[in-house]
């Protein structure tokens, strides 16, 4: 076993306090974009419009990782350049001490003159800045959680900076915000339209796998490197994916703490990792009225999506009150309306809401364990992307459910389909891309329960054959029938599985037949 990742200075929630070396070697998927803020440093003071930009992306999506090192590399370049006229002002992190106009023209000086004495007067802070830009050249402001610091400035303080901005082409910002609240997205609002906004998504399974994989080179963990190629580790990584939204901020916490047995117990591993982030996702909370707290809690106990109608039957208030809510939260970035490939066969006149960052349904489900589905869904994540069978019993219930719900909207009805836990619809929409997906899904479904159909009691596999049998009904087709086979094999049920594989014609599946008939004797005998 290999050592676990401990041994990496790496900060999880702070990247600003990582060396610059170690920055760069976790640093995955972000090069292109650090390639254009670089850009648009080479060019202030050389450009009549300099290309104001915002970093847009959930907490733990990078912002801060991005923001430091193209601090650092565009320290690197000036200094590489000679050229000592390009100025760069870093601003807190927690900007919580500019709370006004005047408090940011003091904190950008402060960074690019400290010596000077200040003075509150916003116009004389405005005039020393002007003398600034002229005396010392160009300044790169680098400025985290723009949305905070517009909302202590106010729409006052936000217009005297668009002014400023507008007739000083020779300050450049690059910025961060969680989301584009009314202060940067309403179209009567000082900054509609000002920022090239930069969207930063949350990492691909493909993306976890290279950072994890520099995680573990930076520890010296060759073990768990190796591992990480194997298709096992890929389906883990799909899984997690899946769970918790799959931010660089997940990864660098599991990274932390992870090993190569870890991914042979997930469930563990989350609840050991995942817990560090209550906190902060409790102290979010508590910035919420009652009601939107009502409405969060009703959407993590039942797990999978609710319209509005029954999110006010849940917390016992008023529709109107609720929908008022819901909006609100989803303007705050905690919920959003569901997009679906099965949304032609919903009722339309209805919509559905889950979270954005489906980390905050496990956080709240984690002091809960009655109603924590995480075994069973990771168990059928990582079959579903992955090779092999189920690994435990419990996990049938889930992929029954899943391909009942998958039967149903074959026929034209969704509905069940968002009865199921949000992270096993999303992973299913992964792979069933449209309703003409449906049957092929179905098929793989079908055959990895058979893998491990040894599980299971004579009861419940009666339940798997009426569902070969339903799908072979439906499709008419080598696959099914081959499908059909391996169940009433699993069953004993010989005589029939017999008649069955006599009827596939095609000669690969009526092989894989008589090995799944033949296996399956043995295993009585």
């Amino acid at each position: 076993m290999g050592p676990p990742m401990s041994t990496v200075p790496l900060a999880c929630f702070t990247p600003s306090l990582m060396p610059e070396e170690v920055l760069e070697r976790v640093c995955v998927a972000r090069e292109p974009v650090l390639k254009t803020l670089e850009k648009r440093v080479k060019k202030l003071g050389h450009t009549p419009s300099p290309n104001h930009t915002l970093l847009v992306g959930p907490h733990g999506v990078g912002k801060t990782h991005v923001i430091s090192l193209a601090y650092h590399r565009c320290t690197r370049l000036i200094a590489s350049q000679n050229d000592p006229s390009v100025r760069i002002a870093r601003l807190p992190e927690a900007p919580w001490t500019i709370t006004s106009y005047g408090r940011l023209l003091a904190a950008i000086l402060d960074r690019v003159s400290p010596a000077a004495t200040r003075n509150t007067d916003e116009s004389t802070l405005e005039a020393q800045l002007r003398d600034a830009l002229r005396t010392y050249g160009p300044i790169v402001v680098f400025a985290e959680n723009v949305d905070h610091i517009f909302v202590a400035l106010g729409e006052d303080g936000q217009q005297k900076l668009r002014s400023f901005l507008q007739t000083e082409t020779r300050i450049l910002i690059i910025g961060s915000a969680a989301r584009l609240d009314r202060s940067l997205s309403e179209s009567a609002s000082p900054f509609f339209g000002f920022f090239d906004t930069i969207r930063l998504a949350p990492f691909s399974p493909e993306d976890a796998r290279e950072m994890l994989t520099s995680l573990a080179r930076e520890s010296d963990n060759s073990e768990l490197a190796d591992h990480l190629s194997s298709t096992e580790a890929m389906a883990s990584i799909h899984a997690i994916t899946h769970l918790t939204g799959g931010t660089p901020r997940v990864w660098a916490v599991l990274g932390n703490a992870l090993n190569t047995a870890g991914f042979t117990d997930l469930k563990t591993l989350l609840l050991t990792c995942l817990d560090s982030f209550t906190p902060y996702y409790y102290e979010q909370l508590a910035q919420l009225s009652p009601l939107q707290r009502l409405v969060i809690s009703e959407l993590a106990a039942a797990n999978r999506p609710l319209p509005v109608k029954d999110l006010a039957e849940r917390v016992g208030a008023e529709q109107r009150s609720v929908a008022k809510a819901v909006s609100d939260l989803s303007e705050r970035g905690w919920t959003k309306p569901v997009s679906t490939v099965f949304t032609d066969l919903l009722d339309q006149r209805r919509s559905y809401y889950d979270f954005v960052d489906p980390l905050t349904r496990i956080i709240l489900q984690l002091k809960d364990s009655d109603t924590l589905l995480l075994p069973r869904i990771v168990i059928f994540l990582e079959t579903w992307f992955g090779t092999e069978g189920l690994t435990a019993s419990s996990s049938f219930e889930l992929l029954g459910a899943v391909e009942d719900a998958l039967a149903s909207a074959a026929q034209g009805d969704a509905e069940p389909m968002m009865a199921l836990p949000s992270t096993a619809r999303e992973a299913i929409e992964l792979k069933v891309c449209d309703v003409e997906g449906i049957s092929s899904a179905r098929l793989n479904l079908l055959a990895k329960a058979a893998k491990r159909a040894d599980l299971l009691p004579s009861k419940d596999i009666i339940e798997w054959v009426a569902r070969a049998e339903r799908l072979d009904q439906e499709l008419q087709s080598p696959q099914s029938r081959l499908t059909l086979v391996r169940w009433l094999a699993a069953l004993g049920n010989f005589d029939e599985a017999e008649a069955a594989l006599g009827t596939i014609t095609s000669t690969q599946e009526a092989q894989e037949g008589a090995r799944a008939l033949s296996d399956a004797h043995q295993a009585r005998d």
